[in-house]
């Protein structure tokens, strides 16, 4: 054993240490502004509130086609003039710090709290501009209009609400609240986080170095548990502390190693109960069926339709056996050296297929530069091209035609299959690789068993090559599969 190398427990306490850490940075460097932010948004969020209860007010006070800006001043003075003593955290307040004014429709402000901005042209600001749209108008930008360049605590937030009267847009009214009214909140809050991160950063090391020299005394122990596990030894779970990490990951390892197959089998075991399931029970309902009296042709249709489902279960099963083996696989066995035309030959001369081509009068085109051979076990690589080829064939309306392409680049030979369909619908795109997902064939309206291209995904992943099917480029309608096979296969 090296001494030098880290224990677990010690790499423990580094992560520990590390997130402690970036948890207190984060804290001291990002949270005051996330803080900001949100008092930012709760303020305006009242005064969202404050803005249209005003001018909500306002339309019982215009008269004559007129605001009473008399009286509302009157309010206002009274308002912002008022004295109270509240106590908001560690804070203090104890005057109202809001700005109103008002503007017509053109605009032109015909009030303002602070007497200072009466008869200037606001229609610009984005607060007055929006609401007098009937949008939502807001804005943030400097409490002094003369000040081009100012700071954060220079800023101020506004927002306004729409006049209403006789149902119309009468003009808008707009509060106004000074950042650094606001900013006090958050500097005292700053310091309390400040604090909290320290404090939060020494538990978080001293609960890290807890873990670590637990996790130092433990994991020996759960070695010594799973080797006993792996060599079927009946022995019971030890209070579990000390070892390296490596060793450990070792041992599972080979548990999992052990326990792999009887989970493999397991799972297809459940698979096939369920897939074969619906072909029994109409094989069962449709031999009930033939109980009751019925004439020679329909006793003939039911059978038929039996003999049918009988059909589909063994093609299903025989598939879902196939692709059991398969998958175990981790090599290839015969492997030869195999003509490419060749193999695209045997699989277009298949007495079943060229039915198939035949009675949807498909036209094939095959286009082939070079007749490579390349190294493949030949009955696994027509496997793959029958089944990429078969599904064309599903998915192709009748009359039209499907397209076989070789190349041959970059040590690897690509067999390019097109059909004219109706292409993969978007919601299949990420699926029609995974086991028993299928497409209705546009056709028949029927699925197939889902199981054709998982088996050409694992035929080409052997042979070190690789599968892709996508909708066809700049074209309306059909798909293109890929099948790529290297020339010479590793090692």
């Amino acid at each position: 054993m090296n001494l030098l190398r880290p224990t677990l427990g010690v790499k423990v306490f580094i992560s520990y240490l590390i997130i402690s850490s970036g948890i207190a940075w984060y804290l001291v460097d990002s949270a005051p502004d996330k803080l900001s932010k949100g008092i930012d948004n709760a303020a305006e969020e009242v005064m969202i509130d404050t803005a249209n209860l005003l001018a909500q007010t306002l339309t019982f006070d215009i008269e004559n086609d007129q605001i009473n800006i008399e009286k509302f001043n009157r309010i206002t003075s009274s308002y912002l003039s008022r004295k109270f003593d509240a106590k908001i955290y560690d804070f203090s307040k104890n005057q109202a710090s809001l700005q109103i004014y008002i503007t017509n429709l053109k605009g032109q402000v015909i009030y303002d709290s602070t007497g200072r901005y009466v008869g200037e042209d606001f229609s610009r600001d984005n607060d007055v501009y929006l609401t007098l749209k009937g949008k939502y108008g807001s804005r943030s930008s400097a409490y002094d209009r003369d000040n081009k360049n100012p700071t954060s605590e220079e800023k101020a937030f506004y927002v306004a609400a729409p006049i209403y009267h006789k149902g119309a847009r009468f003009g808008s009214l707009t509060v106004v609240k000074q950042a650094s009214k606001l900013r006090a909140f958050s500097i005292t809050q700053e310091e309390q986080i400040e604090y909290y991160a320290m404090v939060i950063f020494l538990i978080s090391l001293l609960f890290g170095l807890g873990i670590s020299l637990m996790v130092s005394r433990s994991t020996k122990k759960l070695i010594k548990y799973t080797t006993s596990l792996s060599k079927g030894e009946n022995v019971t779970s030890p209070n579990i502390r000390q070892v390296e990490f490596s060793d450990l990951s070792k041992a599972i390892e080979k548990l999992r190693a052990e326990l792999e197959d009887k989970e493999y089998i397991e799972e297809f075991i459940s698979i096939m109960a369920h897939e074969i399931r619906s072909p029994i029970t109409g094989i069962r309902l449709t031999a009930e069926t033939l109980l009751l009296p019925m004439d020679d042709k329909q006793r003939t249709h039911f059978i038929k339709n039996i003999l049918d489902a009988n059909s589909r279960m063994d093609l299903l099963v025989s598939r879902i056996l196939d692709l059991s083996k398969l998958e175990r696989r981790d090599a290839l066995d015969n492997v030869e050296e195999m003509s490419v035309k060749r193999l695209i030959k045997n699989v277009l001369n298949s007495p079943t297929r060229k039915g198939a081509i035949k009675s949807k009068s498909i036209e094939v085109k095959f286009d082939i530069e070079n007749d490579t051979k390349i190294e493949v076990e030949a009955i696994l690589a027509e496997q793959a091209i029958s089944n990429i080829v078969d599904n064309a064939i599903s998915f192709t309306p009748k009359g039209s035609s499907i397209q076989i392409k070789v190349r041959e680049s970059n040590h690897a030979v690509q067999i390019n299959v097109t059909d004219e369909g109706q292409g993969i619908p978007d919601y299949a795109r990420g699926r029609i690789f995974t086991r028993f997902y299928s497409v209705a064939r546009p056709d028949t309206g029927k699925r197939g068993n889902g199981l054709g291209l998982r088996f050409v995904n694992k035929i080409m992943n052997l042979h070190g090559g690789s599968v892709t099917l996508k909708n066809r480029f700049m074209k309306k309608e059909g798909a293109e599969a890929v099948l790529k096979f290297p020339i010479k296969l590793k090692g």
